[in-house]
């Protein structure tokens, strides 16, 4: 398997044991590209879904990349990595700079969360039937998902596709547990309706 940074063969992936940040700060051989190897898809995915635009993202991801390779090299001491929590970090730089690069889109302000009634709904359901069938579920699901607000699609994003736990959220997008999880109890409440939208009522 290629590597998309650096055209050579991708690394294996990160060992349990291994602290990724440390070995960044390192310089150990094919420690960066392990890095990328582990957290490239998922960040691309999350800037795309506050994005809405492929080569937007792959921008945000490639610049974040960059960022955190000086940061870990460069700018950060080894006590301070060492004690990284790498994989919010990561995302929270994603989160900025898909943020910064909205704003000079200038978008329109979206409806905050706090305006929506606070609906409790249960989790994500997995649904049997056909590979092909499981296909199409995904497509709206994810097409729904892509009507809501931007917060409310970063946050069912890290929740429920990246399945972070509160805290790691907490660490990537600020304010509290509390706050945080009647925001994704809101989240879940706007995929419903937008599923309904498409006459979809189930899958949350």
């Amino acid at each position: 398997m290629k590597n998309s940074w650096t055209g050579g063969e991708a690394a294996p992936l990160e060992l349990p044991e291994e602290n990724l940040a440390v070995a960044v700060h390192r310089s150990e051989p094919g420690a960066f590209e392990r890095l990328i190897d582990r957290f490239e898809s998922p960040l691309y995915s999350y800037a795309h879904g506050i994005l809405q635009n492929p080569f937007d993202a792959q921008e945000v991801v490639q610049d974040a990349m960059m960022r955190a390779h000086r940061a870990l090299t460069r700018q950060y001491d080894e006590a301070r990595c060492a004690a990284l929590a790498l994989r919010p970090w990561l995302f929270r730089t994603v989160r900025n700079l898909c943020l910064n690069k909205r704003r000079s889109k200038r978008h329109q302000l979206e409806q905050p969360l706090e305006s929506f009634d606070d609906g409790r709904l249960g989790p994500f359901v997995r649904l049997e039937g056909s590979e092909l069938e499981r296909k199409q579920e995904v497509e709206l699901l994810r097409r729904a998902i892509a009507l809501l607000p931007v917060e409310a699609r970063e946050l069912i994003l890290l929740r429920f596709m990246e399945e972070m736990s509160y805290g790691e959220i907490v660490r990537t997008v600020g304010g509290t547990e509390a706050a945080l999880r009647g925001k994704v109890f809101r989240s879940l409440k706007l995929l419903r309706e937008a599923l309904a939208k498409k006459g979809v009522t189930y899958a949350v």
